[in-house]
């Protein structure tokens, strides 16, 4: 176990110097000039010379590329973005819990679902509800996630919206909800300005957030708005799931010791989720 972690670590080194790499180049490609970029066409020769200064933009293109390496993996400085004229590490790390709280509920989905899908299609294989539950996988695999995501969108959030059966279709929170972190209403601290972090970072976990202050209306409205994104970005894992969970259990009703236990006498059932499945699973997991 501890080879093959060392093995896929060296993996990694020269996919992320390639990344950097070609992450690099490509900044340099685009036309125009960056002074200007940055601070306006109005900057002047003077600016612009401080400027390159200070970003090390008149090194050498090796220097270059060592700063800019050093920059990311030393000090994890993503430079700022042009387009709201902020670090991009704040930038993503005011995005990354509702990233986390996405795909953790996308691939709940996808196993909950998957999973059983895979089960059933091996255990009535060939059977009409095998070669539909392929179909769908296979047009779940291939369908991209924009095109669904605007789909579910116009489906639950615009045809339907006048039913039981509507949910939001963008957004993370009702319009004007306001919930207070979960540090306030334990009253760990007096000001919100002095959270740490990794206190703001949890207490944007409205999920999270909820529970820890058992405001359940929160719940409710954070799962009910991450329902549709969920089943949009969980779908193409569910299809694979569901295909490999097919795949694998097949292969395993195949074995001898599935053909011993039904020589036993044992019921079908019992034979492929008790004895097959188990195995079945290890490669999906």
């Amino acid at each position: 176990m501890l080879r093959f972690l060392l093995k896929r670590f060296l993996l990694v080194i020269p996919v992320l110097f390639g990344i950097l790499l070609v992450t690099f180049f490509l900044a340099r490609a685009i036309p125009g000039d960056p002074c200007r970029a940055v601070l306006g066409e109005r900057a002047t020769d003077e600016i612009c010379d401080a400027f390159f200064e200070r970003q090390g933009l008149n090194e050498p293109i090796p220097v270059q590329f060592g700063i800019y390496v050093r920059n990311i993996l030393l000090q994890g400085d993503l430079g700022d973005s042009l387009r709201f004229q902020r670090p991009v590490t704040e930038l993503l790390a005011e995005r990354l819990p509702v990233t986390v709280e996405l795909t953790l509920l996308a691939i709940i989905f996808a196993a909950v679902a998957g999973v059983p899908l895979g089960i059933v299609s091996a255990y009535r294989h060939n059977s009409a509800i095998d070669v539909g539950t392929m179909i769908g996988a296979n047009i779940g695999v291939s369908m991209p996630v924009f095109w669904l995501g605007l789909m579910l969108s116009y489906i639950f959030g615009v045809a339907l919206r006048d039913t039981i059966f509507a949910l939001p279709p963008s957004g993370r929170l009702t319009p004007g909800a306001s919930p207070d972190p979960f540090y306030m209403v334990w009253g760990m601290l007096e000001d919100p300005s002095q959270a740490s972090n990794i206190l703001v970072f949890l207490s944007r976990l409205n999920i999270l957030n909820a529970v820890l202050t058992g405001n359940w209306e929160l719940l409710g409205d954070s799962l009910r708005h991450l329902i549709l994104p969920s089943i949009a970005v969980g779908t193409i894992p569910l299809a694979i799931i569901a295909r490999m969970t097919r795949s694998s259990l097949l292969e395993v009703l195949n074995q001898d010791y599935i053909r011993t236990a039904r020589a036993k006498g044992v019921r079908e059932r019992a034979v492929v989720l008790r004895h097959g499945v188990s195995n079945a699973l290890l490669p999906v997991v």
